[in-house]
C-alpha cells in the first residue's frame, strides 16, 4: 500500500482537437492500471504521444488523457506524466534521464510493448535503477505471438505499409516459416529482387498504388481463405480516405467471417491497422489485436526486444 509504480504505458492514441479518437490502446492497459490502484498503490503513468522531436507541443500533451484516466481510475487515483518525448533525453536513451525518472518511484513496469523495439531512456535505460517487471498486457503480446513459432498449416501472413525497407528482415523471415507471404501494392511495386515461390505480389493497383485492384483483393481472400493461422500486419491501401479502404475492408471481412467461424486463428497489429479497423468497426473481431506493429513484426523476427531484453 503505497508503492509508487513507475508504469511505461503505451498511450500513443490518435488525437483531434483534444479528442481520444481510439481508446484501443489505453483500454488494454488498464487492467495493470486498476491492479496497482486495487491494491493501495500509485502508478505513476508515463509515456509519448507521436513525434516531438523534443519539443514542447501542446497538441501532443499528455494532459488530453486525463479525462479518460479520472473516469476509469478514479480521479487522485494516479499520476500522468507530460510526454516523455518533449524531452530530447528520451529517444537519445540517456542515462541521467532514466535515473531522474527512476527517482519518482520504487518500482518499474513496462506496459508498453508497442514501444519495445525502441532503445529509450523509459524502456532500456529505467531498469537498471528499479526492480522492474513486465506489465500483465505486456506477458500477454508475448505468449500470443510466441504461438506464431509454430503456427497451425496453413500459415499466411499478409503485410502491408509502405517501407519496404524496414519490413525485409521480417518478410525475409517469414519466407522461411509461412507457407505464403502477401503483400500491399506499394510494398509490391517497391520489390526489385527475386520473387521466393512462396511470396505473392500485387500485380496492380489503384492510382498511386494507394490500393489494391479488385482482382488482387479476390485473389488474397481467396488464399486466405483456405489458412489455419493468418498474420496480418498493417492495412492494403491508404485507409485513412474512403475510395482506398475498400481493399483492407473486404479483406478484413473476410478473415473476421472465418475467424468467427472458428477456422481461422486470426493476428493483427499495428497502429494503423488498429486505426483503420476501428474505422471498420472490426477491431474486436479478430482472435488477437496486438498493440504494436513494428514491435510485433521485430520481435517475431528476432525473438527479443530490446524493451523485453532490460527486464531480462
Amino acid at each position: 500500500k503505497g508503492t509508487r509504480v513507475f508504469v511505461r504505458c503505451d498511450i500513443d492514441v490518435p488525437l483531434e482537437d483534444g479528442k481520444i479518437l481510439t481508446t484501443f490502446r489505453l483500454d488494454n492497459i488498464l487492467p495493470t492500471l486498476k491492479y496497482i490502484t486495487e491494491k493501495g498503490g500509485i502508478p505513476i503513468i508515463a509515456g509519448h504521444i507521436s513525434k516531438p522531436g523534443g519539443e514542447y507541443r501542446k497538441e501532443l500533451s499528455t494532459k488530453q488523457l486525463r479525462p479518460y484516466f479520472d473516469e476509469n481510475l478514479g480521479e487522485g487515483n494516479y499520476e500522468l506524466l507530460e510526454n516523455l518525448r518533449f524531452d530530447p533525453r528520451e529517444e537519445k536513451n540517456d542515462e541521467s534521464f532514466a535515473e531522474e525518472l527512476s527517482k519518482k518511484a520504487e518500482i518499474y513496469v513496462n506496459e508498453s510493448f508497442a514501444t519495445c523495439h525502441r532503445e529509450h531512456a523509459s524502456i532500456v535505460g529505467m531498469p537498471a535503477f528499479l526492480p522492474s517487471y513486465a506489465g500483465l498486457r505486456l506477458q500477454l503480446e508475448i505468449e500470443t505471438l510466441d504461438k506464431l513459432n509454430t503456427p497451425e498449416k496453413p500459415f499466411m501472413v499478409l503485410i502491408g505499409g509502405a517501407k519496404l525497407e524496414s519490413k525485409m528482415p521480417v518478410i525475409e523471415k517469414f519466407l522461411m516459416t509461412a507457407d505464403f507471404v502477401m503483400l500491399s501494392g506499394l510494398l509490391s511495386f517497391n520489390w526489385s529482387t527475386e520473387v521466393p515461390q512462396n511470396l505473392v505480389l500485387a500485380n496492380d493497383y489503384k492510382e498511386e498504388h494507394k490500393d489494391i485492384s479488385p482482382q488482387t483483393v479476390d485473389k488474397y481472400i481467396e488464399m486466405l481463405s483456405g489458412a489455419k493461422t493468418v498474420l496480418w500486419a498493417g492495412p492494403v491501401g491508404v485507409y485513412e480516405e474512403d475510395e482506398f479502404i475498400v481493399g483492407t475492408r473486404k479483406i478484413a471481412e473476410a478473415i473476421v467471417q472465418k475467424t468467427q467461424e472458428g477456422s481461422i486463428y486470426s493476428v493483427i497489429g499495428g497502429g494503423d491497422s488498429i486505426a483503420a479497423m476501428t474505422k471498420l468497426g472490426l477491431i474486436d473481431r479478430f482472435s488477437f489485436t496486438s498493440t504494436g506493429g513494428s514491435a510485433m513484426l521485430n520481435y517475431l523476427a528476432n525473438g527479443i526486444l530490446p524493451g523485453i531484453e532490460a527486464l531480462n
